[in-house]
């Protein structure tokens, strides 16, 4: 009796570990949000050579990579990424071949919360200015965490739905307005593309093109009423407005978020919200102009 409990509870702990160990890895895709952003930036910067991020996936206990591009997707960080993640501090590092200079620095939100660890690999060869590569490491971890919500937001699947692009007009539109209002966290544009049958969005700062509208975009939509919400964090606001093109017709929804703290005037925001809607709506001639092709 006593062998055969110790082979349940060793069957179980095994179970557990492996479940464990499995689980980050499920939720990890390579055709991520996060790897897009990887892809971008890669892209700008050709003597970067690796780029990783690691970050806890929802539902989960485990910092893992979460987008790279040399794969290792929900391998779990090392005690390097864990420190990089708990204190907010970089680390710098030469790999012992001398050949390869890290950067691994604190990845944040769009709130400027640490998520995880962004490490960023450059070639180098003694005496390269280690200065001028943290400094462009920074630069590409700042401009990330303007287009990450959160750390799920990294797995979402990119684009959200294979038939839309981020190469429309409505993503020009985000672009430049976000451009013009640094204070803005999130702008999102919702409409219905030209013969489809569903509100998507079409633009925005944090991905997800080509997601359904829910049931308060659709609210707002509908009935022409703004939703007001501060969101669990208590860091930002978010007014999701309805979306006139610049003849005055009611063509979708548009979500703007901003900074918040407790006892901000609401109404305020929302007045604010307003007025970059308006800006936004009179460079729209069409639901048809939205989706065109860009760039």
């Amino acid at each position: 009796m006593r062998a055969t409990l110790i082979m349940t509870a060793m069957f179980t702990a095994a179970v557990a570990v492996h479940a464990r160990a499995a689980e980050p890895a499920a939720q990890v895709r390579p055709n991520s949000y996060g790897h897009h952003l990887i892809e971008t930036e890669l892209a700008r910067h050709p003597n970067v050579v690796v780029m990783a991020m690691h970050a806890t996936p929802p539902g989960s206990k485990t910092n893992v990579i979460v987008a790279s591009n040399i794969g290792r997707l929900g391998k779990a960080a090392d005690a390097d990424d864990l420190q990089v993640t708990t204190s907010g501090q970089a680390k710098l590092s030469v790999n012992a071949a001398g050949d390869h200079f890290e950067a691994l620095e604190p990845l944040k939100d769009l709130d400027g919360q640490v998520i995880g660890a962004l490490g960023v690999v450059f070639r180098y060869k003694a005496g390269d200015d280690k200065a001028k590569d943290v400094a462009e490491a920074e630069a590409i971890r700042d401009r990330l965490s303007h287009k990450i919500s959160h750390a799920g937001n990294l797995l979402d699947p990119w684009p959200y739905d294979p038939k839309f692009t981020a190469r429309t007009y409505a993503q020009v539109l985000v672009d430049q307005t976000m451009a013009t209002h640094p204070e803005i966290r999130i702008l999102a544009i919702h409409a219905t593309p030209p013969g489809g049958k569903t509100n998507v969005i079409l633009g925005s700062n944090i991905g997800r093109i080509g997601k359904a509208a829910d049931e308060d975009d659709l609210r707002v939509i509908e009935k022409g009423e703004t939703n007001r919400e501060v969101n669990d964090t208590g860091r930002r606001f978010e007014a999701e407005l309805p979306l006139n093109d610049s003849k005055g017709h009611r063509i979708g929804a548009l979500g703007v978020v901003l900074g918040y703290h407790a006892g901000q005037d609401k109404e305020a925001l929302v007045r604010h919200a307003e007025k970059i809607r308006d800006e936004l709506a009179a460079k729209i001639a069409s639901p048809a102009a939205l989706a065109r092709k860009a760039g």
